[in-house]
This record gives C-alpha cells, structure tokens and sequence, in this order.
C-alpha cells in the first residue's frame, strides 16, 4: 500500500464514506459529517449518483456494450464501474478517470490486482487526454464501441467546455456507442438548500453551472437523444427512501 498524506481530507475518499465504503480515514470522516450536517442534501445525492452508475453500466451491457470509459469517476469502490461491470462480466475493459491527483494514485494503488481497468488522471475538458492515452489503447485495442459515464461531472464546465468535450467523445466513438449524462438543474440556482451548496463552492472560488432541459437538448448535439429524452432526477428507475418532490438534476442517454 503506498503511503498517503492523512492530514487532509480528500473528496474521493468523502464520498466513499457517504457510500458507506471503508476505504476512508478519521480526517475523511470529520470533514463529511461536518458538510452532512451544514448541507443534509449532499449524502442522498451521492448514494443517488452512485445508483446512476449500476443503471447505466447495466443498461450498456444489455446493448452489448463490454467496454466502458468513466469521467471524473472518484474512488473505484462502492458499486462503482468496474464492480458492477464484472459482475455481469469479467472481461468487460473499464477506463476509469479523475482530474484529481490523489484520488487517481489512491484508486490505482486499489487496483493494481484487479484485470481488464485502468485509472488515469486526467481533465474531462480535454477527454483525449483519456482516449488518446497509451494506457487506454493498450486496454481497448481498437474497440471504439464504448459506453461513457460522465455522472455529476458537467456542473463543473461551462457551455463551450461541455459542448467540445461531448463533440470530442462522439468523434472518437465508432457507431453503437452510448453516452450517459447526469446534469445539475437549474433548481440549484433557487431551492434555499441547494443555494447554500453553491454559495459555499462560490466562496471557495468554484464556479457551477446549471441546466434546463432544453439547454441540454441543445449541448448533446450531434449525439441523438434516446427515446426518454432529458429525465429528470424524480423520474429516475432507483431506490429511494421516499419519492422525491423536486427536480435537482437530469439524467440524458445518447448514442451515435
């Protein structure tokens, strides 16, 4: 195991212990139970999103689909990617990816006895630092018929950034592939709970951006929309302690 720097917390290992995973520290700990308490929505939304994740996988399986790229992925633990996928097939090839350095060491150092996946740190504003990466060819071969996860991930980008990176993976992509999309709604610039989140990441310097249906409509272009068009959060097929009453994200499913 290498050694980590458990004097800061780290947003990866957060939401592993959101999840209720175990590959967290006490530091890890202290800080969630402190952002659980001043923002109570936060925890739901991560079990949500992880949720997300074993829909989507499921669903690109059932396509015929058995090679899959994940963006801004977070820790590969708590029914993340690669688990569900091998569970409905080991030879399934998964690329997982983070922008955030320490996460990235801490999962592959997970990894390093698991086959057929990869993780490599990179920013999904430029997703060929993925696709183009030598670790990815040497994974896929020349499979380009892939599944991508891109899950609470675009609220981070502004238009232009969302727009090239989407236009970048259907370019990649051969024909059959899918995209998956969770999106924060524009009810995070209103819901006094929601706000709360955002203004906190404001006075961290972090900006967030947030979508009607019909902004991302437009965004997805050339990728067709599948059937369902943009779902919102209350109509999601996943388990919920009760039935939720407003719309804080949406869920798109394309293919090419």
């Amino acid at each position: 195991m290498m050694q980590f720097d458990l004097t800061r917390p780290n947003t990866g290992r957060m939401l592993d212990y959101w999840l209720g995973g175990t590959h967290n520290f006490e530091i890890d700990r202290q800080l969630a139970e402190q952002v659980s308490k001043n923002f109570p929505v936060v925890k739901p939304l991560t079990e949500e999103s992880r949720q997300l994740v074993t829909l989507c996988v499921k669903e690109y399986y059932a396509c015929g689909i058995r090679a899959l790229i994940d963006f801004g992925s977070s820790l590969p633990t708590c029914d993340n990617t690669h688990i569900v996928a091998h569970k409905l097939d080991p030879e399934i090839r998964v690329v997982y990816s983070d922008i955030d350095p320490i996460t990235v060491a801490y999962g592959q150092d997970l990894l390093q006895n698991e086959r057929n996946v990869i993780f490599l740190q990179a920013d999904a504003v430029d997703p060929h630092n993925v696709l183009d990466a030598p670790l990815t060819r040497e994974l896929l071969g020349n499979e380009r018929r892939v599944g991508f996860l891109y899950l609470s991930l675009a609220h981070t980008m502004n238009d232009d950034q969302v727009r090239a990176s989407w236009r970048a993976l259907y370019d990649w992509a051969a024909p059959g592939s899918q995209l998956a999309v969770s999106v924060a709604s524009d009810n995070w610039n209103y819901e006094p709970d929601l706000v709360a989140v955002t203004e906190s990441y404001r006075r961290a310097n972090i900006q967030s951006y947030f979508r009607t249906p019909a902004q991302l409509a437009e965004l997805i272009k050339p990728w067709k929309l599948s059937a369902e068009g943009v779902l919102p959060s209350t109509e999601w097929n996943i388990t919920r302690s009760e039935k939720p009453t407003r719309v804080v994200a949406y869920l798109v499913r394309a293919s090419k």
